[in-house]
């Protein structure tokens, strides 16, 4: 559908969300809304509920679930109809429903539609864990989970409930199976409504829906939002260095040889292969060791990176892990390394290295790679976070000495789990396939568990300080 055809209309259609209000940070103040033109498109189809099916993607941060969430809102107060929110989880489909909630109370005329009376009107607007709201002249808006993490529950959960009227966000997130129930809703009506929207994160359902010409396809990139005022060119360049920018900001779909049973391609062979080099003379930075201890057979590897050059200095499968200790020392003094820049990977057997380096004075970091994140927000745990860090450093021009071995990178793939998080493959995973423990993606990735900008440039007499002030270990 092309709604510059009809732009009129949609402007005019529109011109409902003056009744909405949105507070002004920048301003102190609150202000009447204004939509964009996308924004307008998304919102006209939702209050005219036509086209009757509908996909959209968008670049992440456009304001997709605060325009549906006024729609939803203005249609379901405006008509006696049923409409249901369905997200990968709770959490993300309370996002739409807070929103409705809020504008509730934007003028006396929304107010004096909720079904309750004055007292319950105050608690709703408390009440952020509020699942339904009906209004007065038969209107219902209800939100639902299709969590991904127990199919089985959220398939039976979604099958007890119609709505002529779906709502799905974030749908690339939602497994097909649980897809396939959450249309069943529509089947109580003949005259029903549905609208996607989401990042084009995988393969599934939602590329079929982009592809399937009975849908409506509205796709607002970066360069769009570059065109209606919403984010800057510069912003749009300082972005697209970052990972997942093809499906964040141009709304593209990845190829389908990156993905491999629902997991992404994070490094590209071509970027790994690239990044090597004998050597670089122009290598510059404070200097971080990652040291990655074996397991049952696996290889102990150190690697020393600078701000943009790493190489593998040591890799052994001595017995003897408390060797470790021994060769990390060498290490340190050799390359002038601050305690405070050597990384360890702290579980499993790893932990009682560690335990011995901290009995020996040695302050180093022990990483438990299953802890939370920086950004708790965006990552599942901080081995994610690590990794996609690195893919950063690489797209930065961070380059590698020659090693074969820096191509385990190629199998750290990721997904998003229903939470919108980012998560990588699990060894457990990569065993099953035959794919050996990435002992040297692994190290170098233990160097990025801190942001860099947090290393104090290291100096020659502190090192000298640090090394007198420590038991000499045998």
């Amino acid at each position: 559908m092309d709604y510059k055809d009809i732009q009129p209309k949609v402007d005019k259609i529109a011109e409902s969300s003056n009744l909405f209000k949105i507070w002004n940070q920048e301003k102190n103040i609150t202000e009447q809304l204004q939509l964009t033109w996308g924004q307008k498109c998304m919102f006209y189809s939702i209050l005219k509920r036509f086209p009757k099916r509908n996909h959209v993607s968008s670049f992440t941060r456009y304001g997709k679930s605060h325009t549906v969430a006024i729609a939803v809102l203005m249609r379901a107060i405006t008509h006696a109809e049923k409409w249901a929110v369905v997200a990968p989880s709770t959490s993300k489909a309370m996002i739409i429903m807070r929103n409705i909630i809020d504008h509730c109370y934007d003028n006396e005329i929304f107010r004096s539609q909720l079904d309750m009376d004055e007292q319950a009107k105050d608690k709703l607007r408390r009440e952020v864990s509020k699942k339904r709201i009906t209004f007065k002249g038969g209107g219902e808006i209800f939100v639902l989970s299709a969590d991904n993490r127990n199919k089985a529950q959220a398939g039976d959960t979604l099958m007890g409930f119609g709505a002529p009227n779906v709502i799905i966000d974030e749908s690339s997130l939602i497994d097909d199976d649980i897809y396939s129930k959450i249309k069943r809703m529509l089947g109580d009506s003949r005259d029903n409504f549905l609208f996607e929207i989401g990042n084009p994160f995988h393969r599934n359902h939602f590329l079929r829906s982009y592809n399937d010409p009975k849908y409506n396809v509205m796709k607002i990139t970066g360069e769009q939002g570059v065109k209606e005022g919403r984010i800057n060119d510069e912003f749009l360049d300082e972005m697209r260095k970052e990972a997942n920018f093809g499906v964040l900001y141009d709304c593209e779909f990845p190829e389908e040889e990156s993905v491999v049973d629902g997991w992404s391609l994070l490094f590209p062979e071509t970027m790994i292969k690239d990044a090597q080099r004998e050597d670089n003379p122009n290598a510059y930075g404070e200097k971080r060791l990652g040291v990655d201890i074996g397991r049952g057979g696996d290889y102990s590897t150190w690697v020393l990176r600078s701000e943009n050059f790493a190489e593998v200095v040591v890799k052994t499968l001595t017995p003897n892990l408390m060797n470790a200790i021994g060769i990390t020392r060498d290490l340190m003094d050799k390359h002038e390394i601050l305690d405070e820049n050597v990384y360890l990977d702290a579980t499993g057997l790893g932990s009682g290295v560690y335990d011995r380096f901290v009995e020996t004075g040695l302050n180093i970091n022990g990483i438990n790679m299953a802890e939370s994140a920086l950004d708790k927000e965006k990552y599942i745990n901080i081995r994610a976070e690590a990794y996609v860090s690195a893919s950063k450093w690489f797209k930065s021009g961070g380059t590698l000495k020659t090693n074969a071995d820096w191509l385990e990178f190629c199998d750290m793939r990721y997904k998003l789990n229903s939470s919108g998080k980012i998560q990588m493959i699990s060894k457990e995973i990569l065993t099953k396939k035959g794919i050996h423990s990435p002992d040297t993606a692994d190290a170098l990735i233990m160097t990025f568990t801190r942001p860099d900008d947090t290393y104090s440039y290291k100096n020659k007499e502190k090192v000298k300080q640090n090394r007198a002030k420590q038991p000499k270990y045998d």
